[in-house]
């Protein structure tokens, strides 16, 4: 693939690309339906960034239940700050449909004091987004109740008064820690409230001042 498809490289000269993929492997690997990418405490100092396919990340609970931390389901890099500083990984990343995969071997390698200074600034530019997208994760896993949960999400996600969810309502679930049969009753309750209506996969938001008194 053209190495200037991923955020991180697009702005790089071919002399720029030349240098750093001397330093390294570059892998493309095709994985199954349901296999793992990596697990919870493995430790591979790989980035991964998704070509085609859908990807879940997710960890598990002591009492076994899935939670979700993110869905994958258009070209995204992953793993990549856990591959620089070569830590275990906190979650498990699978494979939801058959997936194409680049792998970048040894990330780390790729700095240095002669690394292009736009990868360098495309990497601190990516790492500060995802920062920012955990911050408003965790705002929504932090809520109290499950309509709080609910109603933080679709703030966050919101566009014009639109969330389009392309998630099936069991990964939902995952995601605001619940069940499927919980979420459900709940957003049922949010219809009858008038705060909220939905059209397939489209949620639309009757009243956001409504939604944000919630929180």
């Amino acid at each position: 693939m053209d190495l200037r498809q991923i955020p991180i490289f697009k702005n790089l000269s071919d002399e720029d690309l030349k240098t750093l993929t001397q330093k390294t492997k570059f892998e493309e690997k095709v994985f199954e339906k349901d296999m793992q990418i990596f697990t919870v405490g493995e430790v591979t100092g790989d980035m991964y960034y998704l070509i085609e396919g859908s990807i879940l990340v997710y960890k598990i609970d002591p009492n076994g239940k899935r939670f979700i931390i993110r869905k994958f389901n258009k070209p995204s890099i992953f793993g990549e700050v856990y591959s620089y500083f070569e830590e275990a990984f906190d979650f498990s990343a699978q494979a939801e449909t058959k997936c194409k995969v680049l792998i970048i071997h040894d990330f780390k390698k790729l700095f240095g004091i002669n690394s292009p200074y736009n990868f360098l600034i495309s990497y601190i530019n990516l790492v500060s987004k995802k920062c920012l997208q955990l911050s408003r994760s965790n705002q929504i896993t932090s809520q109290s109740t499950l309509r709080q949960k609910i109603a933080k999400y679709l703030l966050v996600h919101e566009e014009n008064g639109l969330v389009k969810i392309d998630l099936s309502r069991e990964e939902w679930a995952d995601i605001l820690a619940t069940t499927r049969p919980s979420l459900s009753r709940e957003l049922s309750k949010m219809i009858d409230d008038g705060l909220i209506e939905i059209k397939g996969k489209n949620i639309k938001i009757i009243s956001r001042s409504k939604i944000a008194d919630i929180i």
